[in-house]
């Protein structure tokens, strides 16, 4: 009998060694699924803001009243309330021809029957107390979208 007590004492103390050596690369495991998930789950924010964006400037609405670039970052913004802390970028580009040849015209989102594309750039900032500090101050996150804009005029 004294040996079965003395048995059960050595495994106490043996599960209690186990469960301090596992706990904290189970902590830090929890810890980078949560952020990478957190990540991830920004990434798809901006994408589908991006979409939200372009889906928007297709439309040409907000071109006869001069508002036209002005309502698609609105539009683009307003996929992103999700994402409290990072800096977003917004920016929107055209090209004439539907190769998408060069880098596009900055801060016109096309004519008729143009290429438009929404692309945005947040700086992701890590949070967990553990992971973060082990990642960078911040991740760059990018999300874009190419549209051809209907033809709310004739074409050129």
């Amino acid at each position: 009998m004294k040996l079965q007590k003395k048995n059960n004492s050595r495994r106490q103390g043996l599960v209690s060694v186990e469960l301090a050596m596992v706990l904290p690369i189970a902590f830090i495991l929890i810890m980078g699924i949560i952020e990478m998930g957190n990540m991830y789950y920004s990434w798809l924010t901006i994408q589908k803001a991006a979409q939200i964006g372009t889906r928007f400037a297709v439309t040409g609405q907000g071109d006869d009243e001069g508002t036209r670039l002005s309502q698609i970052i609105e539009k683009t913004e307003s996929g992103m309330v999700a994402l409290r802390n990072g800096s977003k970028e917004i920016n929107v580009r055209s090209w004439p021809d539907l190769a998408a040849a060069g880098d596009g015209i900055d801060g016109y989102p096309g004519a008729p029957c143009q290429l438009a594309e929404v692309s945005i750039l947040y700086k992701y900032e890590p949070f967990t107390p553990i992971i973060g500090p082990l990642l960078p101050a911040t991740i760059d996150l990018h999300g874009y979208d190419r549209k051809v804009n209907e033809p709310w005029k004739p074409c050129d």
